[in-house]
């Protein structure tokens, strides 16, 4: 089985190279903008002729003999960053995600790519990168590759410069782990909560450097645009994030190789994350009711990761052999794990008891046994299956306080006694 597996280095150039991989990087930027708004201005032709990447990258070279700091990017660089772009637009027109956007000035720097392996070299021994037109740079190396390496990348984050090498890497057929299958619930209180009564507490990274931040970007806005020590406070900022992006990345890889490892089958939460972290509705002059505590909520999902969990578990669960599924979240927060009983009067709070069978667990770990027992379809919710009832008779059973046999007190303002 050929599999990809990319492996960062931490590089160090010199002064004059950084220079020039920030005029790469300016550049790139152009060309993305302006191959942009040539598809932008394709859409709207009457003959409707939409530019290609192929079309685009046979323009390219008229287009560097004008531009000689264009030129100056290597060839491949370019093509990549077309191809990238012709990606980005089939990725849109397939919805999955939304269409592309200019790249401002003081943005995040594109991504310096070079697919072609003989334009680049690599030497393990001394920790030397050779890149085309920038020449040797020093590279800590704490792992070896696997392997053949296929593409390298030089990313700035902050002040600091990592190089991304992907290589293709043949593994034989894995044997799925000998664990049961588990299920996991992710929330903002604990970060997952597990099947087998296993909870993981959310670290909140993003909540502890938050004054920290929030000093930094106070500087940098008193400082004046276009100045060096705006920049230099820019940088500052960047900084902080990019500490709680590798904290949060570093958790989340550790748990999901957990899971990976011991369990043959994974189940998550098919969350549309996009749409739990929409800003409200409202304007300055009159916003909406709760706002303030909506926005605070939208920024601990988003800190928490749950994408970044799901995308780890993704691939860490093809190479140790075992398998993902995602199965749909609705209402494992009011159902019981054992009966499969659904009421509101089930949970309050972080306490689950039911109101049928008496069952009592916490509701992160009975929420992620019934995503679990949802793996096979299976389980009867009030007499009939969980995952087969219309979701409206689900409603109704919810809302109306119907009683069914062997399901207890359905009457919402009957208070469980305390």
């Amino acid at each position: 089985m050929l599999i990809h597996k990319a492996f960062r280095y931490r590089i160090y150039p010199s002064d004059e190279q950084i220079d020039r991989l920030n005029r790469w990087s300016d550049a790139l930027r152009f060309l993305w903008n302006l191959a942009l708004e040539q598809r932008l201005m394709g859409m709207h032709r009457t003959d409707k002729r939409y530019p290609t990447a192929f079309d685009q990258i046979n323009e390219l070279t008229p287009l560097r003999a004008e531009l000689p700091w264009l030129a100056d990017v290597p060839r491949d660089v370019s093509n990549r960053l077309l191809i990238e772009l012709d990606l980005a637009w089939q990725r849109c027109f397939k919805k999955i995600c939304r269409a592309p956007q200019w790249k401002k000035k003081g943005d995040r720097p594109l991504n310096i790519c070079n697919p072609h392996v003989p334009k680049w070299r690599w030497k393990l021994e001394n920790g030397d990168l050779r890149f085309q037109k920038i020449g040797h740079m020093k590279a800590v190396v704490h792992r070896p590759l696997e392997g053949s390496p296929r593409s390298c990348v030089l990313t700035r984050e902050a002040d600091q410069w990592v190089a991304c090498i992907t290589c293709a890497v043949e593994i034989g057929d894995p044997s799925p782990p000998s664990g049961p299958p588990i299920g996991i619930d992710v929330g903002i209180t604990n970060l997952l909560a597990d099947s087998e009564g296993r909870r993981v507490p959310n670290p909140k990274h993003l909540q502890a450097s938050q004054r920290r931040l929030a000093r930094a970007q106070r500087a940098a806005s008193r400082k004046q645009k276009g100045s060096n020590n705006r920049k230099k406070s820019n940088t500052r900022v960047a900084r902080i994030y990019r500490k709680v992006r590798r904290q949060r990345d570093h958790v989340l890889h550790v748990e999901s190789l957990r899971y990976a490892k011991n369990h043959s089958v994974v189940v998550i939460e098919r969350l549309q994350i996009g749409s739990m972290s929409r800003r409200t509705n409202g304007s300055v002059e009159q916003p909406s009711a709760n706002a303030k505590a909506k926005t605070g909520l939208n920024r601990s999902i988003l800190a928490a990761g749950w994408g970044r969990f799901g995308q780890m578990l993704g691939y860490k669960t093809i190479w140790h052999g075992s398998q993902l599924q995602r199965k749909t979240p609705k209402y494992s927060s009011m159902e019981c794990a054992k009966c499969h009983c659904i009421d509101v009067l089930n949970r309050a709070g972080e306490r689950f008891l039911c109101v049928g069978c008496g069952n009592a667990d916490h509701a992160d770990n009975n929420a992620a046994k019934v995503i679990v027992s949802r793996r096979t379809d299976g389980g009867a919710v009030c007499g009939g299956s969980g995952t087969g009832r219309p979701v409206k008779q689900k409603l109704r059973v919810v809302r109306r306080g119907s009683r069914p046999k062997g399901c207890g007190i359905r009457n919402p303002a009957q208070r469980r006694p305390t």
